[in-house]
């Protein structure tokens, strides 16, 4: 085994990187950035992605605080960014629009800030010149927010009299915030003052069974884009994706009106609605909304627990009620499967409704072993992934004084990993890690990981107290010395006790000693008096890749099987076939197997003593001196 420092674990190199973060202290010495002009004005409608460099031909960008930092096409949008020691006061203005006096315009534009608690300022204006001081007319107030989701800002522009206009849009942030994202400008044709304004109460509810269709409901409008009361409609249009779905002919000004959509497959859709009359159409209400049924997300919550009848366990979880993009499920639409041993191929229930099932996880009972399951969800659109259930031992629990040496690198009692964990617990051998175990039986147990906060989990099985009166958990842990650096590795301590697990005590490498090697860990059990619990052992690897254990022990507090020592005047060793005992004659010998049963005890009538025995591990005491031998 050989000790290095563990590989720190990749850091994201996508920290944010904040445009424009250095103060400029040579300011430009142009104060505008002209690109060059449309030759011919556009008359609406008109609109502009920003997707790539092709509006710069034509819109102007005005450095206002000539600080160097202006609008720039950046990832599909056009965006400015903050200067740390100076306000923003740049602009974004657009080709010459031929507007037509005494219409109506509708305006809309897409913004996104940089930052979801730093507030942004910006103001949309038009005018008569593509000069900010001409820029006067508002189309969105100045206002601050704060979001990273695109959203939509509207407005009306309503010139007086025909002519050439310019609109301008102004970040005016305060010093050192973040940056405004723009994109999807839009202009509409122009309408007269008696065209309608736009619906309201856009509503689209999906249906959460997995059908696909989508109710909607909206209200037709009640005054005209001068405020002025509507007498008329011709129509209003609902649209999905840009496509006519419905056409309400003649509804009545202010009335409810409500739709069945069928889609073609499960997916989000844009939905939006115009109203008509005879002086033109009006702005767009739009919303947006999945419709149909995805995989569902993964259960969450799950526990698993035997019930009073022996071999029988019951598997739980929480309500899935949502799918894997976060949309709403209706739990009545979800059903579950459980599959063995979290085996993907072996099916055991399907279409289970509710949150629970009791099952036989064994006939055989006889021996304590582990089960687990995983829990998948499913909707009509798919299953969620493979969760697995906690590791459950059924079966006796094993009595005290428990030991566990791991001698020759096997356990002889049952041990549960999950596999989730990336650092895994195994056991290892004095000849495949070149490092003794500490009681010399050629076995210890270690957690390894490969990254820095690589963590994993060893469980024990069920043990059972009774009897004991200071029940008391002592085992061993190598200390390895850091080169340079404490070794900051950590390991807890914790119990199971009626499947909640509750924290004992967390052990930092570096506290334990200032020297390599084995270092005895004593821990109270004395909160779980004669009740059956299990060890649960956490592996934190911070530093180094191993964590290493040795010779577990439940017992009473001091009690004789907690050290394992004797007494330099005697000697105890395992041979082939045998145990030899020396200097030892005339007291009294007790064998035991490692979890304290008593084998066998006689006087000691020779000074050289050999015991015929068949291979194992025992644990040997003579007078009060006891050790661990293997005979091969």
């Amino acid at each position: 085994m050989r000790i290095h420092y563990i590989k720190r674990a990749a850091l994201s190199l996508c920290t944010a990187m904040s445009l424009g973060l250095s103060a400029t202290s040579q300011v430009s010495q142009s104060v505008t950035n002209t690109q060059n002009a449309q030759a011919e004005p556009l008359t609406p409608p008109y609109s502009e992605t920003f997707a790539d460099e092709s509006f710069l031909e034509s819109y102007t960008i005005i450095d206002s605080n000539q600080d160097g930092t202006k609008w720039e096409l950046y990832l599909g949008k056009v965006q400015i960014s903050y200067n740390s020691e100076l306000a923003m006061d740049d602009w974004l203005i657009t080709p010459a629009l031929n507007l037509e006096g005494g219409k109506m315009y509708s305006f809309s534009v897409n913004i996104m800030t940089g930052n979801g608690t730093t507030q942004e300022t910006f103001e949309i204006m038009y005018g008569k010149d593509k000069a900010p001081e001409t820029l006067i007319q508002a189309i969105v107030e100045k206002t601050s927010v704060a979001h990273t989701d695109y959203k939509a800002y509207t407005g009306t522009i309503s010139p007086t009299e025909s002519g050439i206009y310019y609109i301008g849009i102004h970040g005016c942030s305060a010093a050192d915030t973040y940056s405004i994202s723009v994109k999807n400008l839009t202009v509409g044709a122009a309408a007269g003052a008696s065209t309608p304004s736009a619906p309201s109460n856009l509503v689209v509810n999906t249906r959460t069974n997995g059908e696909l269709k989508a109710d909607i409901s909206l209200t037709a409008p009640t005054l005209d884009l001068n405020g002025q009361d509507l007498t008329e409609l011709e129509s209003v249009k609902l649209m999905r994706d840009g496509n006519l779905i419905k056409t309400f002919s003649t509804p009545e000004p202010g009335s409810e009106l409500t739709f069945v959509d069928e889609v073609p497959e499960c997916s989000r859709y844009t939905y939006s609605a115009i109203a008509v009359n005879a002086s033109g159409e009006s702005p767009a209400v739009e919303t947006k909304a999945f419709v149909g049924t995805l995989e569902p997300s993964d259960p969450t919550g799950i526990t698993l627990v035997e019930t009073s009848t022996p071999g029988e366990v019951t598997i739980g979880w929480t309500p899935v009620t949502t799918d894997i993009r976060g949309n709403n499920l209706d739990p009545e639409f979800v059903t579950y499967r459980i599959y063995s041993e979290g085996s993907q191929s072996n099916l055991l229930f399907s279409n289970i409704s509710g949150t629970s099932k009791t099952f036989k996880a064994l006939d055989d009972t006889s021996v304590q072993t582990f089960v687990q399951y995983s829990v998948v969800a499913e909707t009509k659109g798919g299953i969620s992934n493979y969760v697995y259930s906690p590791l459950l031992p059924i079966g006796p629990a094993y009595s005290t004084p428990y030991h566990e040496s791991f001698a020759e690198g096997k356990a002889s009692h049952i041990f549960g990993i999950y596999p989730e964990d990336y650092a895994l617990w195994s056991t290892y051998t004095t000849e495949d890690s070149e490092i003794e175990s500490q009681d010399g039986d050629n076995g210890f147990l270690g957690s390894e990981g490969s990254y820095s906060e690589d963590t994993g989990t060893f469980d024990t099985g069920k043990i059972d107290l009774s009897g004991l009166t200071t029940p008391t958990l002592t085992f061993y842990i190598y200390n390895i010395i850091g080169e340079g650096e404490a070794n900051n590795n950590e390991l807890s301590v914790s119990v199971v006790h009626n499947g909640n697990s509750t924290l004992l005590k967390t052990f930092k490498m570096y506290e334990l000693s200032d020297k390599d090697g084995w270092v005895k860990i004593e821990v109270s059990l004395n909160d779980y008096k004669d009740q059956i619990i299990q060890l649960r052992l956490f592996s934190h690897h911070a530093l180094l890749p191993y964590i290493l254990i040795d010779n577990i022990r439940i017992d009473n507090l001091n009690g004789s099987g907690i050290e394992t020592t004797v007494d330099s005047s005697t000697k105890i060793y395992g041979g082939t076939g045998e145990i030899i005992v020396t200097g030892a004659n005339g007291q009294t010998l007790s064998i035991f197997t490692p979890d304290g049963r008593l084998i066998s005890t006689q006087k000691v009538t020779e000074t050289d003593c050999h015991l015929t025995t068949i291979p194992g591990i025992y644990i040997v005491k003579v007078g009060q001196f006891a050790t661990k031998v293997v005979v091969k």
